[in-house]
C-alpha cells in the first residue's frame, strides 16, 4: 500500500496527526500483519501525548518484524518519555543488537546511563555514537559532560570543542566549555565561553549565574 502509506507519512508531516492517525487504522484493517503501520500508529499516539498506546502499537510492530529497529528506538524512547528506564534501556539495546550503527539510540542510551550516574556505561555509548557519526554535535557534548563528571577535564574540553566546530551557535556546550575552563583556572577563556552562550541565548539563566 505505497501511496497510501506515503499519503499517512505527508498528512503526519504537515501536524495533521488525528487525520494520519484515522487513516493508518484504515490501513491496518486491510493490513494487519504490516509493521510500518503499527510504527506509524505508534507516532501519531505518541504525538498526541497517548503514550501508552504508542507503546502498543511499537510492540505490535516489533511483534511482526523482531528486527525492526528503528520501532525498538522509537519504543525506547517512549518508555523513557513514561519513566519507565529499565524497559527504555531493554528497547534501545534490542535495537542495538539489530543495528549497532544506531548513533541516535547511543546516545540517548548514553543519556539514560549518564542520568543513572552510570558514567563509564555512559561514555562508551557516546563514544559509539560520535564514531559512528562524527557531525554528531550534541553527542560530543554528552560525551563531555560525562567526563567532566568523571574528573577528565581536559577530554571533556576537547569533546566540547568538537561539538563547537559542528555547531557554533550551541549555547548549552558553550557554557559546559566555560564550567571546564573554570576547573582548569583559565578564567578569562570560562569568561569568554559564558559570553558566547549569551550572545547565542540571552535568556540562558545557568549562564548568566555561572559568568557571575
Amino acid at each position: 500500500p505505497e501511496t497510501r502509506i506515503k499519503s499517512v507519512i505527508s498528512l503526519y508531516s504537515n501536524g495533521q496527526i488525528q487525520e494520519a492517525l484515522d487513516a493508518v487504522k484504515t490501513l491496518t484493517k486491510d493490513y494487519p500483519n504490516e509493521p510500518l503501520l503499527y510504527n506509524i500508529s505508534g507516532a501519531c499516539y505518541k504525538a498526541i501525548g497517548q503514550l501508552d498506546a504508542a507503546v502498543k502499537c511499537y510492540e505490535k510492530a516489533v511483534a511482526l518484524k523482531p528486527d525492526y529497529a528503528e520501532a525498538q528506538y522509537n519504543l525506547g524512547i517512549t518508555h523513557r518519555e513514561l519513566g519507565q528506564l529499565d524497559a527504555a534501556i531493554k528497547s534501545y539495546q534490542d535495537a542495538l543488537a539489530i543495528k549497532h550503527a544506531y548513533p541516535n539510540v547511543h546516545n540517548n542510551l548514553g543519556n539514560i546511563f549518564l542520568e543513572l550516574s552510570q558514567l563509564k556505561a555512559a561514555v562508551d555509548h557516546f563514544e559509539w555514537a560520535v564514531a559512528y557519526s562524527p557531525e554528531f554535535d550534541t553527542a560530543h557534548n554528552n560525551l563531555g559532560s560525562t567526563l567532566l563528571a568523571l574528573g577528565q577535564v581536559d577530554a571533556a574540553v576537547e569533546s566540547y570543542e568538537k561539538a563547537l566546530a559542528i555547531n557554533p551557535d550551541y549555547a548549552e556546550a558553550h557554557n559546559n566549555l566555560g564550567i571546564a575552563l573554570h576547573r582548569l583556572g583559565k578564567i578569562d577563556a570560562a569568561v569568554e565561553s559564558y559570553e558566547k552562550a549569551l550572545a547565542v541565548n540571552p535568556d540562558y539563566a545557568e549562564a548568566h549565574n555561572n559568568l557571575g
